[in-house]
């Protein structure tokens, strides 16, 4: 099969190589995707610069993926075959996190892309309980509920924004989503964007484009990480809430304790999503709630794909297409 691997970290034209490798087979619980599309995470962009130690190249990387099942291992239902599917992470069901329903804590979690072979190839392998059926949303569109419209979802579950002022800082590939629903949720939402593209694009869907100085804000979302959190904090009003699901540069961020105390602030972590949060997503897209935003690539093209997103050219999510 042709697939993309990661073959050290680094840039992208250096460290991501098209390549051809065996076709996967399935082994015992398992099946074989063919991948119709495959998103391109934030998050990927960080596995490839080596920030996480657990990730040893050469690997296939990519977690957001949909196809169809083409072929099943061992102990594993044959009508799954034909049928189209998204896939999650893989979670033991066992451990004290899943148990209480955080299965995107999972202690045993083992993650596409970065501790086996991910999406960015023609064919992908995964347990069978991890390939989910799904119908009626396009795979580009469907691709984009795997992991920025569910995390959005999640991300909504922390705190109620009914009625309230929210600023989503970043305007990448999950903040656009985060405001979509939190403008169906009933807030009144801004985004920060320094795209005058995105701002004209986010003018469009009916969100506000936060202006230099506009603070006190009910509910900061911040997307982005290191690079903004210390100015999240700042635009938070007295008592608000910052939400922090960003980690797009992988650097620690220098925070003075004085910005969350004296302004009596709750910090609230958002880690990605659950499996039904993606159906969740699927059905917001299925009832038009959620616009679909991304730009196509080739599956060969998968660097460029990642230096656009990383100068800020692409206005939701790059989508691979092998």
């Amino acid at each position: 099969m042709r697939a993309v691997q990661l073959i050290k970290f680094g840039a992208p034209q250096e460290a991501l190589q098209y390549t051809e490798l065996p076709d996967p087979t399935p082994g015992p619980g398992e099946v074989l995707v063919k991948i119709e599309a495959a998103g391109v995470c934030g998050r990927d962009l960080v596995v490839r610069k080596g920030a996480f130690p657990h990730v040893k190249p050469p690997i296939i990387p990519g977690h957001e993926g949909v196809g169809k099942v083409i072929d099943v291992g061992a102990g594993v239902e044959r009508d799954l075959i034909g049928m189209r599917v998204f896939l999650s992470a893989i979670y033991d069901g066992t451990c004290d996190y899943c148990r209480r329903g955080f299965e995107n804590l999972c202690r045993n979690a083992e993650l596409l892309g970065e501790m086996r072979n991910g999406t960015y190839g023609e064919y992908v392998v995964i347990p069978a309980k991890f390939a989910h059926p799904f119908h009626g949303v396009d795979p580009k569109a469907a691709v984009l509920a795997t992991c920025p419209i569910s995390t959005a979802v999640y991300v909504l579950k922390h705190i109620d924004v009914e009625r309230k002022k929210v600023l989503v800082v970043g305007a990448g590939g999950t903040g656009i989503y985060i405001a979509q629903l939190a403008k169906v949720r009933g807030a009144e939402v801004y985004v920060s964007t320094r795209s005058p593209e995105k701002a004209s694009v986010l003018k469009e869907l009916g969100l506000g484009v936060a202006t230099e100085g506009e603070k006190d804000f009910d509910v900061v979302i911040d997307t982005v990480g290191a690079p903004t959190l210390e100015r999240s904090l700042k635009l938070a009003k007295r008592a608000g809430a910052v939400v922090v699901i960003g980690n797009v540069t992988g650097e620690k961020a220098l925070l003075s304790p004085a910005l969350v105390i004296l302004r009596q602030l709750r910090v609230i972590g958002s880690m990605a999503f659950r499996p039904w949060d993606i159906y969740e997503a699927l059905d917001l897209l299925k009832r038009g709630l959620i616009k679909p935003l991304y730009v196509e690539y080739k599956l060969q093209d998968a660097a460029k794909a990642h230096e656009d997103m990383e100068r800020g050219r692409v206005m939701g999510r790059a989508v691979l297409l092998p």
